[in-house]
């Protein structure tokens, strides 16, 4: 009875039947004993198939063969005789192409995770254990995205537009290098906009052409900046859009090549700055890279980033030096009492002239 209360089967119609070996106990328990040697395990497996199940397995966070093999000697220690690439079966002493294609080969225990050996009901706990720490860890993640909408912390106040894709929000006051900042979020979760999908993309053009028609009335303009930082976790793409005096957007592409050069340096960043005139960001940065992007009205530089040691507030502490204000770190400001609500009406009042997305309610 012992042993079957501290069996874990989710009580689920997908919960696969409990077997023998679920009933044992510690590290014994839901784990199949392998019957002899793993030899040749693939050999009746194409090139094209062994290819599929190799990107398969780094889709699902699987671990290569070399890092199985590495973790199963630490786990080893002293235990750990090396045999595995003497050969087996009745094969000759030794590895060789003969043995390896005839009746000897590898043993591939060592090369083997203790997950291939699990039954179906311990794989299936496994699996419903690890996406709910997943899930968890993804609604820590987010909670800290503010300006996404799916945030448990996002302020719905500060929603001044909304697309069939992408939001248009206003950056809090303490968070916010000058007056009337804002930031450009896909609706749906993309990690970047080089990622996102052409109707997003679409969309951004459209956000972003409003907003320098508006800034231009007011003799000012824009610029937009995009910071992705390697990382594991769930985030949210963000851009950041920034009214600067006009004179700043002339000396932008100075300023920032300057900047983005020194950064690889010292950062060990991808060295070379990249010019997206003419062809924009998404052919200028393959999806699924890191990378630093600014965008001024006629112009704009991308640059791959290789380590999360970049600056997250790059693109802003470089306007900040432009505009001759404090970098970002310095720049505190108290939160404002009325949490902004009132900058949300003033930015309201100039955005509604430019807010294209109104039509989009008379289309629905």
């Amino acid at each position: 009875q012992g042993g079957v209360e501290k069996v874990l089967i989710m009580t689920s119609s997908k919960a696969p039947a409990i077997q023998k070996e679920d009933l044992r106990n510690g590290a014994r328990k839901g784990k199949i004993k392998q019957k002899g040697s793993y030899l040749h395990s693939d050999a009746d497996a194409s090139i094209s198939d062994m290819v599929a199940e190799e990107r398969r397995s780094m889709q699902e966070g699987s671990r290569s063969m070399d890092e199985v093999f590495a973790r199963n000697i630490a786990r080893l220690g002293s235990r750990y005789k090396g045999s595995e690439f003497k050969s087996v079966a009745g094969a000759s002493a030794g590895v060789d192409e003969d043995d390896m294609a005839g009746d000897g080969g590898i043993d591939m225990k060592m090369f083997t995770s203790n997950e291939d050996r699990l039954t179906g009901a311990a794989q299936y706990n496994r699996d419903v254990s690890r996406k709910m720490a997943h899930e968890r860890k993804a609604q820590s993640i987010t909670s800290r995205c503010w300006w996404w909408m799916e945030s448990s912390s996002f302020q719905k106040h500060r929603l001044i537009s909304l697309g069939d894709h992408v939001s248009l929000v206003l950056v809090p006051s303490h968070l916010s290098l000058v007056p009337l900042q804002c930031c450009l979020v896909p609706i749906q979760h993309a990690e970047s906009f080089a990622s996102c999908e052409d109707e997003v993309w679409s969309e951004i053009s459209q956000f972003k052409a409003a907003l320098r028609r508006m800034f231009e009335k007011e003799g000012k303009a824009v610029l937009f900046c995009e910071t992705v930082l390697p990382t594991k976790g769930l985030w949210q793409a963000r851009m950041e859009v920034i009214p600067v005096p006009k004179n700043v957007e002339l000396d932008a592409e100075i300023y920032f090549k300057s900047a983005l050069t020194e950064e690889a340096e010292e950062w060990g960043t991808h060295t070379k700055t990249l010019s997206t005139k003419g062809k924009g960001l998404r052919r200028t940065i393959p999806k699924g890279f890191s990378y630093f992007n600014v965008e001024w009205n006629d112009g704009g530089f991308a640059q791959i980033v290789e380590t999360q040691s970049f600056p997250k507030d790059f693109g802003l502490d470089t306007i900040a030096g432009m505009m001759e204000l404090e970098p970002m770190k310095y720049n505190r400001k108290k939160k404002a009492a009325d949490f902004d609500r009132g900058a949300v009406l003033d930015f309201l009042s100039r955005w509604k002239t430019y807010d294209w997305t109104l039509s989009l309610d008379e289309e629905h």
